[in-house]
């Protein structure tokens, strides 16, 4: 196999690899009631809350109307709430609810299936040589971002 088609098939692996994990959680989710752009939600902020609406969207690369349709909806269910801006009152910033604890420890156990499915007969070292990998490729392709 020649370089390129090498380069190649590892494209096409690393495509099907993400699209599959995506999935197989996706799936593992439906069965708790958690579609992915609700999912989504909850984890970004789970990871940093207090941001604009629009850094949220951008964060989860996402159309700021998607999202706004999505948190209206997880703020009726009382799972998040917007806070106007201390510095800005014309923006609001996201918080999760203490009702989204029991729906962010399911996706939690979620991942961690999901995780221990992918990673399935690898070695710990080989894990982490995968990790430091695709972070350098995450790396090399986000230069172009900022």
């Amino acid at each position: 196999m020649s370089k390129s088609d090498s380069e190649a098939q590892m494209s096409f692996e690393l495509h099907s690899a993400a699209r599959l994990l995506r999935r197989n959680f996706d799936r593992r989710a439906r069965e708790h009631g958690l579609t992915r752009s609700r999912w989504q939600v909850l984890w970004h902020l789970a990871r940093q809350e207090g941001l604009k609406q629009a850094e949220l969207a951008e964060n989860m690369d996402v159309a700021p109307i998607s999202l706004t349709r999505q948190l209206d909806n997880l703020e009726q269910e009382g799972l998040v709430e917007r806070r106007r801006d201390d510095s800005d009152r014309r923006c609001f910033r996201i918080y999760l609810t203490e009702a989204a604890q029991p729906a962010l420890t399911v996706l939690r156990e979620l991942a961690q299936a999901t995780r221990e499915q992918a990673l399935e007969g690898l070695s710990a070292r080989e894990v982490d040589q995968l990790q430091k990998l695709l972070g350098r490729v995450r790396q090399n392709l986000s230069r172009d971002e900022k």
